[in-house]
Parts: structure tokens; sequence; C-alpha cells
């Protein structure tokens, strides 16, 4: 009986261990599939991607090269601010040409820079001239027509131009100017043309185109600025001047310097020559260009 009871326990043991090698054998456990199952939803599922793709470099296109024609500098100039009329009577300065410019241009330049400037202040001086010899004031309009007043008092010499009227005052009385007339007409007739020679566009133009040629400068130093110079010599001996037919005024022989503003506009005048065989000199300088009204 004890042996029985002995083998007993055995037989047990051994008949569920047979039984358990099947199931193992077969596949997993019910806690093995519960566990697995916990561990795949315990790791987040990483997508699939493609593969990076080579990156590719764009092939820059050859630039064809274009043909070019050489740089030419232009046959015309302008500047900034400059009236037209100006402008297209002072080409030969605007291009800055370097040759001796033509008289006659030079004269349309001139005179179309002083219509176009409107007007100025001058400051006339004088030896042994067309004027008595001293420092006057000249107030003159060029546009819309030209009118000047020129002062000396220390001589007692005014000279007025207004609207086609010249006349001349001394000693409180006026004596109209008139080349052929009586002594005092005729004398004023002189000082009224003495008083418009650095002042009247066409005066002035004239004589500058009456030179032999006309020299240009574009960088002249004066008062420690930069200006266009221009001078030339000028002889009009032997024929009638064309300035001013009205007047009647000669241009004497000489030469003459003018030192001209950015528009052209003539801030000095140097003029040296002879005056009925006499010799002479006249520096007038002008100032406010455009900003008076007419005198």
């Amino acid at each position: 009986m004890e042996s029985r009871a002995i083998a007993s326990p055995g037989l047990a043991l051994a008949l569920a261990a047979a039984l358990l090698l099947p199931l193992s054998a077969c596949g997993p456990t019910a806690d093995q599939l519960r566990a697995r199952e916990e561990s795949a939803s315990a790791t987040p599922l990483q997508p699939r991607t493609a593969a990076p793709r080579p990156t590719e470099t764009p092939v820059p296109t050859p630039v064809q090269p274009t043909p070019t024609t050489p740089a030419r500098v232009g046959v015309t100039g302008s500047q900034a601010g400059m009236p037209a009329p100006v402008q297209d009577a002072c080409q030969w300065l605007l291009r800055r040409d370097t040759a001796p410019m033509p008289a006659a241009e030079a004269g349309e330049c001139i005179s179309a820079a002083m219509a176009a400037g409107g007007g100025a202040v001058q400051t006339l001086e004088t030896e042994t001239s067309w004027l008595p010899a001293g420092t006057y004031t000249v107030a003159f309009a060029t546009t819309p027509e030209f009118a000047l007043e020129l002062n000396n008092e220390e001589l007692d010499v005014h000279v007025s131009i207004r609207e086609g009227r010249r006349e001349l005052r001394q000693a409180g009385s006026a004596v109209s100017a008139n080349p052929d007339g009586t002594a005092e007409e005729a004398y004023a007739a002189v000082m009224a043309n003495a008083a418009e020679l650095t002042v009247r566009p066409e005066r002035l133009a004239g004589m500058v185109a009456s030179a032999r040629p006309v020299e240009v400068a574009y960088a002249a130093p004066l008062d420690g600025a930069l200006f266009t110079r221009i001078s030339g010599s000028f002889d009009t001996a032997g024929r009638e001047a064309p300035p001013d037919p009205a007047s009647g005024a000669e241009i004497p022989a000489g030469s003459f310097t003018l030192f001209l503003d950015d528009y052209y506009r003539p801030v000095r005048i140097e003029i040296l020559g002879l005056n009925q065989g006499i010799s002479s000199r006249i520096t007038a300088v002008n100032s406010q260009w455009g900003t008076l009204p007419a005198p």
C-alpha cells in the first residue's frame, strides 16, 4: 500500500508533463500571445518613406555675348534747368568743345543767355571810357523788353532807358537822347549807348560776334570759384556795327573777356579798347540774375 501511494503522485506528474509538451510545441500560450500584443501596442509604427532622391544642380545656360557698338559722344548737350533757347544757342559750350568757338555762335549764346536771365544788378567801373571815369550802379531788365537805370550820384550822371525812351538826367534836368539833335541831345545819346554796352543782350552779343576768334576755357578761376570764360579781340573799324541799329551805336576796337555762370549769363565783363583813339577800360560785375523786377 505504501508503494502505490508513492507511485501514484509520480505517475500523475508524468502524465501532466506529457500533456503539456504537445501544447507548447503547437504554438505560443495565451499568456505569450497577450504579452506580444501588449508589446506591439506599446511600440509606435514607423512610417515607411521613400528613399531621398539625389539633388540635381541646375546647369546654368551659357550667356551668349551680344554684339556691341563702340560708345559715341553725343552731338548735342543739355543741362538741367537751362532754358531751351539757351541750350539751342549754346551747344558749343554744352558739348565742351575745346576748339576756338565760332564768333557768331558765341554771340548768339550770350544774347540768349542774357535774355533768359531776365535782368540783374551791375557794378560798372570805367577808366577813361565811354562813360566818365567812375563807378556806376546799373539795374537792368532784358525781358519782356529791355530797360535800365544807370546811376552815379557823385558824378550826377543818371541814364534811363525804358519803353523806347532814352534820356540823360543831370543837374535836375532830363535830356532825350538823339544823335542827330542838339549838342545836349547828342551827348545824351553817347551816354545812353555807353550805359547799355555791357547790359543790353544784342549790344554785348554784337561785340562778341565780331571777335577773331573766341577762345574758351571751361574751368577758369574767379574769386575762388570756377566759371566758363570766353575771350577774343574785335575790330569794327570801317564797317557798321550790328548790335543796335536803332541807336546807331558802334563797337570800338579792342578785346574782351567774359566769365559765364552755369547758365552762360555774364557774371564779369572786361573790355579793353579804343574810344576815339584813347585807351579805355570797362569792368562790369553782374549779380542777382533773374531776381529783380524791371527797373
